[in-house]
């Protein structure tokens, strides 16, 4: 019996170290919080966008924290304050609008049931003194891939959520270290070092689609990137047919826009522009 004891802790501990190699090998954590489960599933972001990237044999599980105190992968994560957002209509009048996301000229919402693109300008929101050159930002995290939202403003408050880089955030607030800010739903407040202050973009506007061998209607998807080079992150897959601001392009085919709550840029040859005297500039 004293034999078998003996036998048994080593097993044990094999078993144990196994299975803690097995666990450490299969997930990984991604920018947002979720988790990047290699291997199994399918491969939901793979797209032909000519920079031979994708996020091959993974299945990308998104575990954000659904109750105030839960705990996540690190830190503990809370529920962000609440803000609303109002349209302004053509008579002056004021309706409620669901912010879908949000752009530095254009925001998608929702406005009784019906999503739509709308001028960000006209769209009213509670917000404290910010200069017009920082009313808008984008997530400057170029390294780690995210940026922290925390619940106050300071490193050691609880967690909000985690923002990809390129992301567009609504400036609420202007700090000395952090500034307020409202993005995908969730308003907290980011380190300025991992923002890019921005404006408005006030000059003539140009407007797109995502297309793949020019049609807008097509099944496939297309990668944007943090960068106009081949081999940048990739931020997201849009549908073809998404729409899309322009912004500027380079001479060696790609494009700078905002779409879908991005600052990013695409292969040019995937952009289809809806004035042709556009594409002709």
């Amino acid at each position: 019996m004293q034999n078998l004891t003996h036998m048994r802790l080593p097993v044990l501990l094999v078993c144990v170290l196994l299975l803690f190699a097995v666990c450490a090998q299969a997930v990984t954590y991604t920018e947002d919080g979720g988790m990047i489960v290699n291997g199994e599933g399918t491969d939901d972001f793979t797209t032909n966008d000519g920079t031979n990237s994708s996020y091959q044999n993974q299945t990308v599980v998104t575990l954000p924290p659904e109750e105030e105190g839960e705990k996540g992968p690190g830190p503990t994560f809370v529920k962000s304050e609440e803000m609303d957002f109002y349209l302004t209509q053509d008579d002056g009048s004021m309706e409620y609008a669901e912010m879908v996301s949000a752009g530095t000229v254009y925001s998608q919402v929702i406005v009784n049931g019906e999503k739509k693109s709308v001028e960000t300008c006209r769209l009213m929101y509670n917000i404290d003194e910010v200069p017009d050159e920082k009313r808008f930002a984008i997530v400057n995290a170029q390294k780690n891939g995210y940026a922290t939202m925390f619940y106050k403003a300071s490193g050691k408050s609880d967690v909000v959520g985690r923002f990809m880089t390129n992301r567009i955030c609504l400036v609420l607030n202007v700090g000395d270290n952090f500034s307020k800010v409202w993005v995908d739903g969730s308003c907290g407040y980011i380190k300025n070092s991992s923002l890019i202050f921005m404006d408005g973009r006030g000059e003539q506007i140009t407007t797109a689609q995502v297309s793949f061998n020019g049609k807008t209607k097509s099944a496939n998807r297309i990668n944007i990137h943090m960068n106009g080079k081949s081999k940048s992150r990739i931020l997201a897959d849009l549908p073809c047919g998404a729409e899309m601001t322009v912004f500027s392009t380079t001479e060696d085919g790609w494009t700078e826009v905002e779409a879908g709550g991005w600052h990013a840029w695409i292969l040019s040859k995937y952009v289809t522009y809806e004035d042709l005297q556009a594409a002709a500039q």
